[in-house]
């Protein structure tokens, strides 16, 4: 009798059955701010997202799906995973980690977690092969989801030795949030871990993990909060509101040890809290008014304010001044008498006349993000700028983000001098290759972005830049074409060239977007002969 021979489950001789290097490794040689391949895109006009966007914007502006949707792409990872903890092979890896590439994996890992401790952690066996596998796809997977999906495993079934691999992957904003809460499970401190990754990330990475530091009573953590920890490289609205509560900025500002750098924090979260959006605004502070009143009492003190300062009293002199929403803040902490008298307070330090001089030497600085710091300081003090960005875009035609500010300070009399400079700096004819329905993303459309700051101001100019508006109306970026559309039918219809409208009727017959050609129909209706000239 032959007996059978059982092999013994590991995945330590499983090739992995996808191609291109393990984001852990390039990660463990290049450090967190290397860089991560690019998500594959069915087509061009799919967005791109930098690292840890599509999980931030999935966790904070759409709903989590519950549906059957959602349970039935449970199931089919749960099944998936169940036949390679029976089974360790490179099919069924392949198998688990096509389904991984279904969809993002933060909608469902809340629930999948639930499921996971509910179906498969049910024996010592089964936990030592669920760490395998979180350990396979953290360390060898070369796509974001499935390493994300090892994390998830090893923060149910991890241990110590799994600390280095995590603390690697933690750095690197994509993996952040993932590897901070299976950090968190091997600590006895996890506010510490935290905290800890925290100070060390500054895109999403830091605004997920800040958010779960809402509410912490830990001193040392509320102190950096107010001065650095709502900082990040996305919206500092995302954590304003949390740093200003948690901290409490409210009374942190009517202490007698406020130094320097609270008070710039100050400035930074209620300025932050002031704009509103996407998360927390001033309104959903209760104690914003008394921070209010605290950080300018304290800024009517100091000598030498830096330009966030001054950005912070504009907008809050702007929102003194705005007549809508009083009534309802007169019933939560505000008073009229404070009202006033904090808007007389910023307009007396509006007009300090240091801030000139920090403008003008701020709007030579090679580093961008002090230019456009003193650009807003500038708008706020109404200086004149056109010319520092003309010399800019003169720079750097295709790529220069000073359009839009060159042309918010042109009138009528400087429109052609612009509009000559774009004539020979941008290359129209390759614009006008045609309509098409493409979003114009990426380099290759510079031109046709910097059309559209073109575009959108020529609506202001009756008669002036045709030559523009004739060149986006046959560009391929749809985005183009509504602008160029826009544009025209701002100007007076005596002002249209003549070309205008046989131009309209041509293209209404190709226009390949939809909604665009609904926006061309009553065009046509209203005057404008269709191309085969029938009624």
């Amino acid at each position: 009798m032959k007996l059978l021979r059982f092999s013994r489950w590991t995945l330590a001789n499983v090739n992995p059955p996808w191609d291109g290097e393990s984001l852990f490794e390039i990660l463990k040689v290049g450090g967190p701010r290397a860089t991560l391949p690019e998500r594959p895109k069915r087509s061009e006009n799919e967005l791109g997202w930098v690292a840890g966007a599509l999980d931030g914007v999935t966790g904070h502006h759409f709903n989590r799906a519950d549906g059957d949707q959602t349970q039935n792409r449970i199931k089919s990872l749960l099944g998936a995973l169940t036949r390679l903890l029976k089974d360790s092979s490179q099919e069924t890896v392949s198998v688990l980690n096509k389904e991984l590439q279904a969809d993002v994996l933060l909608s469902i890992a809340d629930a999948l977690q639930q499921r996971l401790k509910a179906k498969v952690l049910t024996s010592e066996t089964r936990n030592s092969r669920l760490a395998e596998v979180g350990r396979y796809f953290a360390t060898r997977s070369a796509d974001r989801e499935g390493t994300k999906f090892g994390i998830l495993l090893l923060e149910l079934s991890g241990d110590d030795s799994d600390r280095p691999v995590l603390e690697t992957l933690a750095l690197h904003d994509e993996f952040t949030l993932y590897a901070a809460l299976a950090l968190c499970k091997l600590s006895s401190e996890p506010e510490n871990v935290l905290w800890n990754l925290a100070q060390k990330v500054h895109g999403w990475g830091r605004v997920q993990v800040v958010e779960r530091l809402d509410g912490t009573q830990n001193r040392a953590i509320q102190t950096w909060m107010l001065r650095d920890g709502f900082r990040n490289d996305i919206m500092d609205e995302y954590l304003a509101g949390i740093c200003a509560r948690t901290g409490k900025l409210h009374e942190a500002l009517f202490r007698e040890d406020v130094d320097g750098a609270l008070l710039d924090g100050a400035a930074g979260i209620i300025k932050a809290l002031l704009c509103g959006g996407p998360a927390d605004s001033i309104d959903d502070y209760p104690e914003g008014p008394t921070a209010i009143k605290g950080y300018l009492r304290q800024v009517v003190e100091v000598g030498d304010l830096n330009l966030e300062h001054l950005l912070c009293i504009a907008r809050l002199r702007y929102f003194l001044s705005e007549p809508a929403g009083w009534e309802d803040r007169y019933s939560k902490g505000w008073t009229s008498d404070a009202r006033d008298e904090m808007l007389s307070t910023c307009t007396r330090l509006m007009g300090r006349p240091d801030w000139q001089v920090k403008v003008d030497s701020a709007l030579h600085s090679s580093d961008n993000r002090a230019f456009y710091e003193a650009d807003a300081a500038a708008q706020a003090l109404g200086i004149d700028t056109r010319t520092i960005h003309f010399e800019r875009v003169r720079s750097e035609p295709l790529k220069s983000s000073s359009w839009y500010r060159l042309l918010q300070q042109t009138n009528e009399d400087q429109i052609e001098e612009i509009l000559a400079f774009a004539a020979g700096a941008l290359p129209l004819d390759e614009i006008a290759s045609g309509p098409a329905d493409s979003l114009g993303l990426g380099e290759k459309y510079a031109a046709h972005s910097a059309l559209d700051w073109i575009l959108q101001d020529l609506k202001r100019f009756p008669g002036h830049g045709w030559k523009f508006i004739e060149v986006g109306l046959q560009s391929p970026v749809t985005r183009n074409r509504n602008m160029a559309l826009n544009a025209l039918l701002e100007w007076p219809r005596p002002s249209w060239p003549e070309q205008a409208a046989p131009l309209l009727a041509r293209l209404s017959a190709i226009e390949p977007n939809q909604k665009l050609r609904e926006r061309l129909q009553p065009i046509l209706g209203a005057g404008v002969e269709p191309a085969d000239g029938s009624q």
